[in-house]
C-alpha cells in the first residue's frame, strides 16, 4: 500500500542523459530526464483514498472506473473537463499541412491526442506552481542508465 505523508520532504528524482540524435542540431549535449520508480494503479488510489475519507475501497473504485469514461465522453462532445486542485484534459490532432484552406481535408489528420494541463493557482507570492506538485519538492539525481529500446525482429521478415 502507498502511504502519503504531507511533508515527507518527497523527492522526485531524475537522470542525465545525452542526444545521439546525429540530425539533431543539439547532438551531443546532456539533459535530465524524470527518473519514475514504477506505476500506481486505479486499486493503489482507491486504497489511498479509502484510508484518507469515510468512503469505502470498492466505492471508491466504481467511481474512478466511471470517471475514466465519462471524461472520455465528454472529451469526444467536444468539451474540455475541468477537474479541480488536478487540471484540465482537452483533445488536440496532429495534421499534415496544406497548400490551402480548401485543400485542406480530414485526410490531412493523422492523429487524435488528449492533453494535460496541470491547475497552477497563483500563490500569495506572485509563483504559479502547478497543484499535483505540491507534495514534491526539488528533484534529485540518481544514477541511472534507462534500459536500451530493442527493436523486436521478425523472422518473417514482415512486420505487421
Amino acid at each position: 500500500m502507498i502511504e502519503i505523508k504531507k511533508d515527507a520532504g518527497l523527492r522526485i528524482q531524475y537522470y542525465k542523459y545525452q542526444n545521439l540524435n546525429e540530425k539533431s542540431d543539439q547532438f551531443g549535449k546532456w539533459y535530465g530526464r524524470t527518473h519514475m520508480l514504477g506505476t500506481v494503479g486505479i486499486n493503489d488510489l482507491a486504497q489511498v483514498i479509502q484510508n484518507r475519507c469515510t468512503v469505502r475501497e470498492s466505492d471508491v473504485l466504481a467511481v474512478l472506473s466511471e470517471l475514466s469514461d465519462v471524461i472520455a465522453y465528454h472529451l469526444a462532445l467536444g468539451y474540455q473537463v475541468r477537474m479541480p486542485g488536478l487540471g484540465i484534459f482537452h483533445t488536440t490532432i496532429t495534421t499534415t499541412p496544406a497548400d490551402t484552406k480548401e485543400k485542406f481535408t480530414d485526410d490531412n489528420i493523422e492523429k487524435l491526442n488528449i492533453k494535460f494541463r496541470a491547475e497552477r493557482p497563483q500563490t500569495q507570492m506572485g509563483n504559479k506552481t502547478a497543484t499535483v506538485l505540491k507534495y514534491c519538492k526539488r528533484p534529485v539525481y540518481v544514477d541511472y542508465t534507462p534500459k536500451s529500446k530493442k527493436k523486436k525482429e521478425d523472422p518473417e521478415g514482415d512486420t505487421p
